[in-house]
């Protein structure tokens, strides 16, 4: 059951419907049955491997309850590791590894090819992994306590909001939450449903628009030259965003309708002025899980003592990871390697720039400073985009290539800017980011709320009458079920 479906439209009201009407004791068993639901109509199967999943995070968090000393846990994490990721490595990397396998075979005269599995990979499973693993882990370390509700325990790896594309919660956050009886509260029911809305028109208004673009660029490679590469690669990250952070903007609301505060996701990550503040922006729940279950946890020392090059190799492991979390292809695997480097890069050359920035005078400039930042993180982070994409590695070569191509054209800039779709994506993508910095940096959603309930409603209609009016509703999946 998508978001963005008829199908939700009257699911989630439902839900809220019922889980007011019940008694708190009872609420959690209603949102345990309906996350199940949401989950099932995927495929039956899945629900066999997320069940696996949940059973045994539970079984380990509960033994190591029960141990005193971190020594005598880790069987149990041992157990949590190689069961869940052991499920993740075989739906989603087996085939990867079985290609790479008969490529080494191939190098040592073997001719026997050796098949790749055709397994389909359940949905949600590289965000539920990663939430059972940090909870195991926190518990290991003696950070929370674990659940003995199994019930609750199940309810937090299912939540129907958070199940399929995350937000990556932490047990300590959500649980509690699970706990507590939430009573209706009007101002937080009406955010909800406006971040519902907005992630809606996100989603087909915005992102499924530059999606046709995207599309025809990435479909055809060799088709396309010069200026039309470069607007391609910027509006693929452009779709990106709007499509993730419109489904989580759904996912968030949909929770807060029900009393349940998710973690953030994004923070106006085009605003930011280093690729190392781009990812504290992007994709906030995954990169703060890799920093504080894998980058924190790799050895960062020698002969004692902490040293940069360990700090850079750490981090350049890191985002090789998130790369390779997004999919078992090599371009998702460059992705995340440039964005380390890219990272590395900086910290190496960040003496260096502090004095060219004082030499050149820009450090007196700190307006300018900031825009060139910007625009120059924005171009690296657009960069990477030739290879964000389960398109096959050889069309990424052939854009690379075809981008200093400026005197063939397949398509002129004349008719493109003449395409009307084109031209209301582009002031979309404009009114997008000019709406979201008003909402962070200027109290926009305060004055709003300042209003008269009138221009509020009418505000909401407007809102709902141009969705409808210019919503795309041929392309449906979000971009990040995919992984």
């Amino acid at each position: 059951m998508l978001f963005n479906s008829i199908g939700y439209l009257f699911f989630l009201p439902v839900v809220v419907i019922l889980y007011y009407l019940l008694p708190h004791q009872r609420r959690w068993v209603m949102l345990l049955a309906a996350s199940y639901f949401f989950y099932l109509i995927w495929r039956v199967e899945f629900v066999l491997v997320l069940m696996t999943a949940t059973a045994v995070s539970y079984y380990a968090a509960l033994q190591m309850g029960k141990l005193p000393e971190k020594k005598q846990r880790v069987k149990y994490v041992v157990l949590t590791l190689l069961v869940n990721m052991g499920m993740l490595a075989v739906f989603k990397y087996l085939g990867f590894f079985a290609e790479i396998a008969g490529q080494v075979a191939g190098m040592f005269g073997q001719s026997r090819v050796i098949p790749s599995p055709g397994i389909l990979l359940p949905i949600g499973i590289s965000f539920y992994t990663f939430q059972t693993i940090g909870y195991t882990l926190d518990v290991y370390r003696g950070q929370i306590k674990p659940e003995k509700n199994i019930g609750i325990y199940a309810l937090f790896v299912s939540f129907f909001p958070l199940i399929l594309a995350g937000p990556i919660e932490r047990g300590r956050r959500l649980i509690p939450q699970f706990h507590v009886r939430h009573d209706f509260d009007q101002q937080v029911f009406t955010s909800g449903l406006r971040l519902i809305l907005w992630g809606l028109f996100k989603k087909i208004v915005i992102a499924d628009r530059l999606a046709i673009f995207v599309q025809a660029i990435y479909s055809e490679p060799g088709y396309f030259h010069g200026v039309e590469i470069v607007i391609g690669i910027m509006l693929k990250m452009m779709q990106v965003y709007a499509d993730f952070s419109g489904y989580t903007d759904i996912a968030i609301g949909s929770a807060r309708l029900l009393g349940f505060k998710l973690s953030p996701n994004f923070n106006r990550p085009f605003s930011a002025q280093s690729v190392s503040a781009f990812w504290s922006r992007w994709h906030i729940s995954l990169t703060s899980w890799l920093r504080d279950y894998v980058y924190f946890s790799l050895p960062y020392k020698f002969c004692g003592k902490p040293v940069n090059w360990r700090l850079n190799l750490n981090l350049l492991l890191t985002f090789v990871l998130v790369g390779f979390w997004h999919g078992p292809y090599w371009n998702f695997i460059l992705f995340g390697f440039l964005h380390g480097a890219y990272m590395v890069l900086a910290n190496i050359s960040k003496p260096a720039m502090t004095t060219f920035n004082r030499i050149s005078g820009l450090a007196g400039s700190p307006r300018l400073l900031k825009w060139l930042n910007i625009t120059a993180t924005f171009m690296l982070v657009c960069s990477t985009g030739f290879f964000f994409g389960q398109h096959p590695f050889g069309d990424s070569i052939l854009m690379i290539r075809n981008l200093a191509n400026f005197s063939h054209s397949g398509t002129s800039m004349v008719e493109l800017l003449k395409n009307n779709d084109f031209v209301l994506g582009v002031l979309l993508i404009i009114f997008m980011l000019w709406f979201e910095y008003q909402v962070a940096v200027k109290s926009l959603a305060a004055k709003f709320l300042a209003k008269p309930v009138a221009v509020r409603f009418g505000a909401y209609v407007i809102m709902t009458v141009f969705i409808l009016a210019f919503g795309v509703f041929s392309s449906q999946k979000f971009f990040y079920f995919q992984f």
